[in-house]
């Protein structure tokens, strides 16, 4: 009985720990992961495909991470959830960046005091991950010379990349020039916009600055006030130039410029759209100028909006009129213009310059004929020697036409 007893005691010792074998074969199992530790790619690859995850090859299963959701531009370690049949497994994807930045050198030219950033000097930059660009060391860009600046490109990885680029330094001593700035007359209770026309040209530098003092013009008052034009370029040299702002009571014909604009949009709602280039709408505006309006002789004015004003109502007016009327629709149409005078008076136009560069724009019809649309100096100067000096101007008044 005792023997008895005894055995079952051990069946019993034997199931248990049976069980316990078995618990802990299940146990194992259930927590075998059947995913890599950790996934490496290289940054700007994309998320790798849900095999190269798995550890069996012959496993199939499939994403529960949206891939889609990780940026695999920035180097990181990211979290994957992998459903295999029934269960979730867990990995990390590891992205790495090995690959250094690449880019083209580009040399720059300046005027001395004109600084450049590093990005300036360096082009067609690729990476898989986001590019700093800096200086090695800050270059020097007041001293004229040629000098070589090393720009670094560093990835979000680390690697750095050296690009060797050539820093030309130019000397300038030579003064910006203010063109369009002259005596105006206008009225009180007038816009007024000293800008408007003026223009600054540089030898050098692109960017040179135009200040305007105005302040001791009176609106409000009658009288002579002197405005003065200002321009300095980066390398510190100016000029000046002051004109003579001359208020006056409104006359009785006096028209104002709300209403010019009225008129001004009404043609070119029938001439222009949206669609066209800036040298298109200058084309139609010329020639609705040119063919629209009856050269007659008329009364010296001066004040062009008037003449523009009589030039698109009557349709018959002399050069002023002319001028004015292609100064009115252009600038409306966003074209930017200027006026031009002939030395010694007696005629006027317009320069314009559609974003190629300044060209002369005269719709006043001739006697001797010709056409006068975006024409350079050479080849106005070329008609009038032809034709007894018809445009004589002082080049240093004026921004200079492109060659051709």
């Amino acid at each position: 009985m005792q023997q008895e007893e005894r055995n079952i005691k051990r069946g019993h010792l034997a199931s248990a720990f049976f069980v316990f074998v078995l618990a802990g074969v299940f146990i194992a199992v259930m927590s075998y992961n059947r995913l890599h530790d950790t996934v490496i790619a290289e940054a700007g690859t994309g998320v790798p495909d849900v095999s190269r995850f798995i550890k069996n090859q012959n496993t199939m299963g499939q994403f529960v991470t949206d891939p889609e959701e990780i940026d695999t531009t920035i180097p990181g370690v990211y979290d994957i959830e992998i459903r295999i049949g029934k269960r979730t497994y867990r990995s990390k994807l590891e992205i790495k960046d090995t690959i250094p930045p690449e880019g083209s050198a580009v040399n720059r030219e300046v005027p001395s005091g004109r600084v450049l950033a590093a990005e300036d000097f360096v082009t067609d930059i690729t990476d898989a991950t986001q590019v700093a660009v800096s200086f090695e060391s800050q270059p020097d860009f007041t001293s004229p010379g040629v000098r070589e600046v090393t720009v670094l490109l560093e990835d979000r990885g680390g690697n750095v990349t050296e690009k060797k680029a050539v820093l030309t330094v130019l000397e300038d001593n030579e003064p910006p020039r203010i063109i369009g700035a002259h005596d105006r007359t206008v009225y009180i209770g007038d816009r007024v916009s000293y800008r408007r026309d003026v223009t600054v040209i540089d030898n050098l530098d692109q960017d040179a600055v135009l200040h305007i003092d105005s302040s001791a013009v009176n609106l409000k008052r009658e009288g002579a006030y002197p405005v003065i034009y200002t321009a300095s370029d980066v390398s510190g040299n100016t000029t000046s130039i002051t004109v003579t702002y001359t208020v006056e009571e409104k006359p009785e014909d006096y028209v104002d410029p709300d209403e010019l604009d009225k008129l001004v949009d009404e043609v070119l709602a029938g001439i222009i759209n949206d669609e066209m280039t800036q040298r298109e709408k200058a084309k139609a505006i010329y020639d609705w100028t040119k063919y629209s309006i009856k050269y007659i002789e008329y009364p010296d004015m001066g004040d062009w909006v008037k003449a523009a004003y009589l030039g698109i109502k009557n349709r018959r007016g002399d050069c002023f009129i002319f001028y004015s009327t292609a100064q009115a629709l252009l600038t409306r149409a966003g074209i930017e213009n200027q006026r031009i005078v002939k030395t010694g008076g007696g005629h006027y136009w317009n320069l314009v310059n559609c974003g190629d560069g300044w060209y002369h724009f005269d719709t006043t019809p001739r006697r001797g004929g010709g056409e006068f649309f975006m024409l350079t100096d050479a080849q106005l100067e070329e008609y009038s020697r032809k034709h007894k000096n018809s445009h004589v101007w002082d080049k240093s008044k004026y921004p200079a036409t492109p060659l051709e």
